[in-house]
């Protein structure tokens, strides 16, 4: 099945890998999620201005709405800024089924063994899923790899070079790659150039210290276990039930000696750390249900990270990893993990984690090679069993996850966005309701609204179009900030005698939105779901 002259099966392998990250990319998933958009708007804005859209001239760190992003996916987005949003992560997704497949054979010298690997990651929906959007992740991965088949080749400065740029493509990697190149340094550190340690120390240094002290760290800080607001609130109310339920009471109680070594920051922090850790290789995350965000994983409850069935080679990897002593790929898999489950919330993250993936996907080829070595009768039938499995998979993310993706990538607010710029004129003004979604980045990006000019409206002002409803206003279109609206007190305020064009998201209850209309407001035809349910109503009122 996999002879000694891999060339023609390496090349049917990438054609397999490129048709999977490449087949209806503009519309599957279906929509442009906000993070893409963002992405995307800062790229302009560089190009026709050399600042970020909030004005920083050439910026380390780009300033969006939310955070301050990394830099690499957005500067390489520059250059192609006309293309399809995301072609060039698609790309860097098929180079990084390459790299691996590279990677593999300078790790082990071992052809069969580097062919399986392009397998394993050719047919991972994890792979493929970052591989269809444009965000920090997919770029992240294909640097790291970079980086270190150019270390296994003795590249030692090219190397450098790449893993320091893989830790400004993602946040995860400021913290994974300094701890990986320094386990590479203490392994082979007689062969490393210092030129080579001096370029990755330089890069290293920058991206940390900002992470750290500076504004590129923001996110994490908001999100890390050890910021946690109820931590101490957490810790005396522990303390407090432990001591009284040992049957002391009243009011004021000072904590045991033994309270306060049992609850404290460190044992709260160090037990939310190791259950998000765990998870991120339980079998329900990687096998079972995968990621709970279908942004990040198709179909919840259903398709796991990694196919069910590559348990069986998974297993028998960690056994090889062992028997062989990979130390390299074992202290991958034991720190890949650590980076993400220092967040507090939404643990599994696939994206947080998608450094790790590689890893895992090379223990599984491992195993595979294992299988066939001993048994090419169960390969055969592991392999069926494979092929099947992507099948079910494949058949559900080319079909049904076209539908099922249309609500997390905000699939139609670019119509909603459209139909209020070319109703402007007709008048008086135009409001636009995403409900829990923020609209000012996917209207900035589809009209294409001149990065300068809006950055000469910086601060964008606030203003209320209706009684305690909030909006950014840009000329006499309104978009809504995110939050709950009070429809029917809304129309009770609404007959201003301006002539409104309403285009309200279909989150908001129907009978609020539609059922008592006023006089003055008539329905006209929604925009649509895929599957033909509403997505946005679109009102004529006052």
């Amino acid at each position: 099945m996999f002879g000694k002259n891999p060339i023609a099966k390496w090349l049917l392998l990438i054609l397999i890998a490129s048709a999977l990250r490449l087949l209806s990319l503009n519309n599957l998933p279906n929509g442009y999620h906000w993070d893409e958009l963002d992405g995307g708007y800062q790229a302009r804005s560089l190009l026709k201005t050399g600042k970020d859209y909030f004005g920083n001239i050439l910026p380390l760190f780009p300033h969006s709405f939310a955070e301050y992003r990394t830099p690499v996916l957005i500067y390489l987005l520059v250059p192609v800024v006309n293309l399809p949003l995301r072609t060039l992560p698609a790309i860097f997704g098929i180079l990084g089924v390459v790299t691996f497949g590279l990677m593999t054979y300078f790790l082990t010298k071992n052809k069969l063994l580097a062919t399986l690997s392009l397998v394993t990651m050719s047919l991972s929906i994890w792979h493929i899923t970052y591989s269809r959007q444009a965000l920090e992740s997919i770029v992240m991965s294909l640097y790291f790899l970079l980086g270190l088949a150019t270390f296994l080749r003795g590249k030692y400065k090219t190397s450098a070079l790449l893993f320091g740029l893989s830790m400004f493509a993602y946040a995860t990697a400021k913290m994974f790659v300094p701890l990986f190149v320094l386990f590479l340094v203490i392994k082979n550190g007689k062969k490393i150039s210092l030129v080579a340690i001096l370029i990755f120390a330089l890069l290293s240094s920058i991206v940390v210290a900002d992470g750290i002290f500076g504004k590129s760290g923001q996110r994490f800080r908001e999100l890390s276990v050890f910021t946690n607001p109820t931590t101490a609130a957490d810790v005396n109310v522990l303390r407090q039930t432990q001591q009284q339920s040992s049957g002391d009471a009243g009011v004021g109680l000072q904590p045991r000696l033994i309270d306060k070594i049992i609850y404290n920051k460190l044992t709260l922090w160090g037990g939310l750390w190791l259950k998000n850790y765990i998870s991120a290789f339980s079998t329900d995350f990687l096998f079972v249900r995968g990621d709970n965000e279908l942004r990040h994983s198709p179909k919840q409850d259903d398709i796991g990270m990694l196919y069910l069935i590559e348990i069986i080679p998974f297993v028998i990897g960690i056994y090889v990893i062992a028997k062989t002593k990979n130390w390299m790929l074992a202290f991958w898999l034991i720190i890949g993990a650590i980076p993400a489950s220092l967040t507090r919330s939404d643990n599994p993250h696939a994206a947080r984690l998608f450094i790790v993936l590689p890893a895992l996907l090379l223990t599984i080829s491992m195993g595979m090679e294992f299988i066939l070595r001993n048994s090419k009768f169960i390969f055969r039938v592991y392999m069926l069993g494979l092929l099947i499995s992507s099948l079910f998979v494949f058949s559900y993310y080319f079909s049904i996850y076209r539908w099922e993706s249309a609500l997390p990538f905000q699939y139609g607010f670019d119509q909603a966005v459209k139909l209020a710029v070319a109703n402007k004129d007709k008048y008086d003004r135009v409001i636009v309701d995403g409900k829990y979604d923020t609209l000012l980045m996917i209207y900035l990006y589809y009209t294409k609204f001149d990065p300068s000019k809006f950055q000469a409206m910086l601060p964008l002002p606030v203003v209320e179009p209706y009684s305690n409803v909030r909006a950014n206003q840009i000329d006499n279109i309104y978009l809504l900030l995110p939050g709950e609206k009070v429809w029917k007190q809304i129309w009770a305020d609404g007959e201003t005698g301006k002539k409104t064009l309403l285009i309200v998201s279909s989150k908001e209850p129907d009978l609020e939105v539609t059922k008592y209309l006023p006089p003055f407001a008539k329905r006209l035809e929604p925009l649509m779901y895929p599957n033909e349910t509403t997505n946005f109503y679109v009102i004529e009122g006052r």
